[in-house]
């Protein structure tokens, strides 16, 4: 009798246990329906901010009002051309995601005021966090002067999504609120500071216009600090459903580990599954597989 009831302790045990596992299994099934996309699919619709709904509506009404007060924002206070891709409602107003027109590229975004009781848009109340464009112009000035260097990133992250069941983001996620500073499909690029920004940016806001041989020619012979440039590259599973696979990771890791030629900066490098989270555009799920901070892969 006392091992009948132990066995049926044990047996409730699992039962309980099993039917607990299918809850968090459907559970988590749940939230990867309703947040998470293939990447594939992903085209930055469905990025959101929160309290922002009313005010994104109200932005979207006065699209064209919006185009042209970021435009002119732009070039006014950068020198830049941009070309306005979305409108993203915030708290206190609406985030514009805009693409630089030509070199030097980059992406950034504007923030423009919205009143929710008048419902309108202050074309005169554009304005940018601290820093953010400036971080992003160094970038894009960066990659442009070392444009051969990253021409052999690029084909090399080319040629491992030919050879192996991988894939970048898109162009257009990167263009709806994805991308930031220089953005391609398989990294960013970032600038902290330093001697190109210190060396470039001002340069930039008097004459952003001058040609690429001269701005070159600013940062011959400086010594470049790794840690002042962040290379993050990200690719992701072709197929749904498959985990980051290791050997992929490992070689890729490896491969830029040996690589010469590359523009001096701390690489980063994140193999995730198929998915991005479609409020945001990431995928910080805990099965990436990752090499990141602090061990960088540094190129000097």
């Amino acid at each position: 009798m006392k091992n009948f009831l132990f066995l049926f302790r044990i047996l409730s045990l699992l039962f309980i246990s099993e039917c607990a596992n299918k809850e968090s299994s459907t559970i988590k099934d749940r939230v990867e329906e309703k947040y998470f996309l293939s990447v594939q699919e992903y085209t930055g619709e469905g990025y959101t901010l929160a309290k922002g709904e009313r005010n994104g509506e109200i932005a979207e009404e006065h699209s064209e009002e919006v185009d042209r007060a970021v435009k002119q924002y732009f070039k006014r206070n950068y020198h830049t051309k941009v070309k306005v891709h979305s409108i993203v409602g915030a708290v206190d107003g609406a985030i514009v995601f805009v693409e630089s027109v030509g070199k030097p590229h980059f992406y950034s975004y504007a923030i423009i005021s919205v009143d929710q009781q008048s419902e309108t848009v202050d074309s005169t109340g554009v304005w940018s966090q601290e820093g953010q464009v400036g971080a992003a112009i160094s970038s894009g000035l960066y990659t442009w002067i070392y444009e051969d260097e990253f021409q052999k990133l690029d084909q090399y992250l080319d040629g491992k999504v030919k050879e192996y069941p991988v894939v970048g983001i898109s162009e257009e996620a990167n263009q709806n609120g994805v991308g930031n500073y220089h953005t391609t499909p398989y990294y960013k690029v970032v600038i902290y500071g330093g001697v190109v920004q210190e060396k470039l940016l001002n340069e930039y806001l008097e004459n952003s216009d001058l040609p690429k041989d001269e701005w070159v020619n600013m940062l011959e012979g400086e010594s470049i600090n790794p840690a002042m440039v962040s290379v993050l590259i990200q690719l992701y599973m072709e197929e749904p459903g498959v985990e980051p696979n290791k050997e992929i990771f490992d070689q890729i890791v490896s491969d830029l580990s040996d690589m010469d030629g590359l523009p001096i900066g701390k690489y980063s490098f994140l193999l995730h599954d198929n998915t991005v989270d479609k409020t945001n555009g990431q995928n910080n799920k805990e099965n990436t597989l990752e090499r990141k901070a602090p061990d960088y892969i540094i190129k000097r």
